[in-house]
């Protein structure tokens, strides 16, 4: 059922409320600021990034933008430096040393997994010998008769009595 005073209602003819005001329009406040940001940074960002500006508005980057294979044209063009680099070689003992720390490493992973799977393990096994304990015990409702027998009966003191004595 259509709420009466909503609205988007059926019988709201505008978008009043019930004592007149208008609900802001969120989208239509954002698309101003958004506006208004692109009129003011959007020529900077054109210059310096116009990539990052066509990704912005949303439309595809030009060509003269683009060279042959899609990419986008450098700035600045610099040629890459080559800086050289010396390699140390390792030593027998250096990988030595490092094959024993990662196997300690691998050792104490392996060693706190197995922890955690145990953990899981008693904590499963706890959780179902509780459900099994569930099952078996009850409430009892102390009101009800129930399968009991009062033993302040006649019907318990008849049956528990002896009538004779033998001896």
């Amino acid at each position: 059922m259509p709420k009466l005073n909503g609205a988007r209602s059926k019988r709201s003819k505008s978008r009043k409320r019930q004592f007149g005001e208008t609900k802001p329009n969120f989208r239509l406040e954002i698309k101003k600021e958004w506006e208004d940001f692109l009129k003011t940074e959007g020529p900077r960002i054109k210059e310096n990034d116009p990539e990052f500006y066509y990704h912005l508005v949303g439309r595809k980057l030009p060509k003269k933008y683009q060279n042959g294979f899609g990419e986008t044209k450098p700035i600045s063009p610099t040629p890459p430096e080559v800086i050289p680099v010396k390699v140390k070689e390792k030593t027998a003992e250096e990988t030595a040393k490092e094959k024993e720390l990662e196997k300690e490493k691998f050792d104490k992973f392996h060693k706190e997994q197995q922890m955690d799977l145990r953990e899981k393990q008693r904590k499963e096994y706890n959780r179902v010998t509780f459900e099994k304990q569930q099952k078996l015990a009850h409430w009892c409702d102390a009101h009800r008769q129930d399968n009991w027998r009062n033993i302040h009966s006649e019907e318990y003191k008849r049956k528990t009595e002896k009538k004779y004595e033998y001896y």
